[in-house]
């Protein structure tokens, strides 16, 4: 019973241990000539962060439920925002609604 016990504490504190890691996603952005312009990371619950060559937060995004994304800036004003439809194509708007442009994903 007592290794029964042990098992299931370890198994248990593994278990516990794994969801304390959160992994975030580092990009890092560099012009022709190969020096950085800037860095985004999204962190586990989806927010990505823009950074500056100096590393200063320049803005996040944020896309909720219904797969709209929000921009904004680094007081977090609403600069802009995204949506992308069934067939791919994402439409781009800015803070206060119009459509400034779109893409189509090949």
């Amino acid at each position: 019973m007592k290794i029964i016990l042990s098992i299931c504490a370890s198994f248990f504190l593994v278990l516990s241990s794994i969801s304390v890691v959160h992994a975030q996603s580092k990009t890092t952005y560099r012009d022709a000539s190969g020096r950085t312009t800037g860095s985004s990371t999204t962190n586990s619950s989806g927010k990505t962060t823009f950074r500056d060559a100096s590393g200063r937060s320049t803005g996040n995004a944020t896309t909720n439920s219904s797969g709209k994304t929000t921009y904004r800036d680094a007081s977090g004003r609403t600069t802009g925002s995204s949506t992308t439809n069934s067939s791919g194509k994402t439409t781009y708007r800015d803070a206060s609604g119009r459509t400034t442009g779109s893409s189509t994903r090949r």
